[in-house]
């Protein structure tokens, strides 16, 4: 006794269910892919990575010797305003450094803003930025104290104002 399967015929809605499932595979995949991507990208771009390695033993001796001043640097933002705040390794405010900075977007540079902070006594220096929605990063640079080039980077986000 042999039994004999019934086969059922492809159709154009098998076909059509087949493609469907196929591009709905890729695209999530594709999708997935991008978010992860964008999700852990850290931002860091050098034009050149060959010539900027000739450099690393001399920003690693800088980075040393500025580790080495033990500085604290406190940062904050408003609405309208970059404030930072110095200190010494024994907690002594600082005071007289002249303190330039650049306000950019990790990913563009339309809204780049060049800085130059103000000082407001106690170690405490501000400076006016347009602060929009989103991820920033400020680098600084500062002179003075005996330093003649102390350099530091904050990161940060300005959420969107709820109504």
């Amino acid at each position: 006794m042999s039994t004999a399967a019934a086969h059922k015929p492809l159709t154009g809605w098998h076909v059509l269910a087949m493609l469907v499932a196929f591009f709905a595979v890729i695209f999530s995949v594709n999708f997935t892919m991008a978010w992860l991507a964008n999700a852990t990208w850290s931002g860091l771009v050098v034009a050149n990575g060959y010539v900027a390695s000739q450099s690393y033993d001399k920003d690693l001796a800088k980075a040393r010797a500025q580790d080495a001043l033990g500085w604290s640097v406190g940062f904050s933002f408003g609405e309208d305003r970059l404030r930072l705040t110095f200190a010494d390794k024994a907690g002594a405010k600082i005071d007289q450094l002249a303190i330039t900075g650049a306000l950019a977007r990790p990913v563009t540079d339309r809204q780049d803003q060049a800085l130059t902070f103000s000082a407001m006594g106690s170690g405490v220096y501000s400076a006016p930025a347009t602060l929009t929605p989103g991820v920033w990063e400020v680098t600084i640079t500062a002179q003075g104290n005996g330093v003649s080039d102390y350099r530091k980077a904050f990161r940060f986000v300005v959420k969107a104002k709820t109504p």
